[in-house]
């Protein structure tokens, strides 16, 4: 159906943007409750794909009763120029504000990785695989991470599905992908999420991703991965040397080289390592350019600069702050790990929102969609 975006909402903030879609906090005029818009351009994505998206969010969502998918309303907007959807809010971001340039310690990554494996398990269990677990698509309900959703499920798609190689993002890609020529089709599987989350929890231990690129010809850093998981080395890689000997394991068996032999269930995997300590030592703040070349701060996902200007302009004109204190966030998760004592967060109850018979008023006449569709 047609909205009238600025009559119905308060602009709160821009909280995420990808390649074509933006993520907006806003506040609904009628029922005053703040939700999340997802704004997906109308240039750069097809009716189709927003529709598989907006039906994959909405339904898994409302299935997962474990509530580590995060929530979809039920109702797809469209406004002049773009497709729009509302979501859960999460009211500390997602995990890239929360990771600091050493990780999150191994408390923390544990709580991630339970809650996330349970997610993409579930995923699993519905023939479908995500394609794009990363930290810009982990969201954070409570400071302690005690509750954590995974999100975004425009790349989803089913188990088996042929798709063509064109723009991946290349620090999560496994080696199989990366090395399917430009324009290739290849086959979605389970075992390409596995290698995802492996990338997403060594960067919560760490605070670096484990190489730029799963390339042993042009990555150093893959290469002497490659050489220690052939076991044609037995000297550990230098990323990997402050892992017990326990989390290493776990970590090949996540990044084996042979696809059919990754593990996929998850769930289990978290279980079976979960009480076994994954952390030798404290990881370093990276000093050399080596080091920063993988540090998480230096990675950025942002679209052109055209676009930000864009959305910069539209800010400015609400009257919404632009910038974000995150070097503040990152502090505190540094105290965190150093800390000895945690702190529980008491679990609260899921919030329900509605906007009410009377949402969508416009002078424009509206277009019908189901609000069972997505993208």
């Amino acid at each position: 159906m047609y909205v009238d975006l600025e009559r119905e909402f308060d602009l709160l903030q821009e909280v995420g943007e990808g390649w074509y879609a933006k993520v907006f906090l806003v506040e609904h005029r009628k029922t005053r409750s703040e939700i999340v818009l997802k704004a997906l351009h109308k240039d750069y994505i097809s009716k189709k794909d927003v529709i598989r998206e907006f039906h994959y969010s909405y339904n898994l969502g409302t299935l997962n009763t474990a509530k580590v998918l995060v929530r979809t309303f039920d109702i797809l907007f469209i406004s002049n120029d773009c497709y729009v959807f509302a979501q859960e809010y999460a009211p500390f971001g997602d995990m890239t504000s929360n990771v600091s340039d050493i990780g999150i310690g191994e408390i923390y990554t544990k709580r991630v990785a339970k809650q996330i494996a349970s997610a993409v398990d579930f995923l699993h269990d519905h023939h479908l695989v995500h394609r794009d677990i990363k930290l810009d698509n982990v969201l954070v309900f409570r400071s302690d991470f005690s509750k954590v959703k995974l999100s975004d499920f425009g790349e989803c798609r089913k188990k088996g599905s042929l798709l063509v190689r064109f723009n991946e993002w290349v620090p999560y890609c496994p080696p199989e992908i990366v090395n399917t020529p430009q324009d290739t089709s290849y086959s979605v599987e389970f075992h390409q999420d596995t290698w995802q989350f492996g990338v997403m929890i060594y960067l919560c231990l760490t605070g670096n991703i484990p190489w730029q690129k799963a390339d042993a010809r042009s990555d150093p850093r893959y290469q002497a991965f490659d050489l220690w998981q052939r076991s044609r080395v037995t000297k550990t890689p230098k990323g990997f040397k402050i892992f017990s000997n326990k989390a290493r394991r776990l970590f090949r068996k996540m990044f084996d080289l042979n696809p059919s032999k990754r593990v996929v269930n998850l769930n289990d995997e978290m279980q079976k390592y979960s009480e076994d300590k994954w952390l030798t030592k404290v990881p370093e703040k990276p000093m050399d350019e080596d080091e920063l070349s993988t540090n998480m701060s230096m990675l950025s996902f942002h679209s052109s600069l055209t676009d930000k200007n864009r959305l910069l302009f539209t800010l400015t004109r609400y009257g919404v702050e632009t910038t974000v204190d995150r070097d503040m966030k990152k502090d505190r998760i540094k105290e965190w790990i150093a800390s000895s004592t945690i702190e529980e967060e008491e679990p609260d109850e899921e919030e329900e929102w509605d906007m009410g018979s009377d949402h969508v008023t416009s002078s424009h006449n509206s277009n019908q969609s189901s609000s069972h569709q997505s993208r």
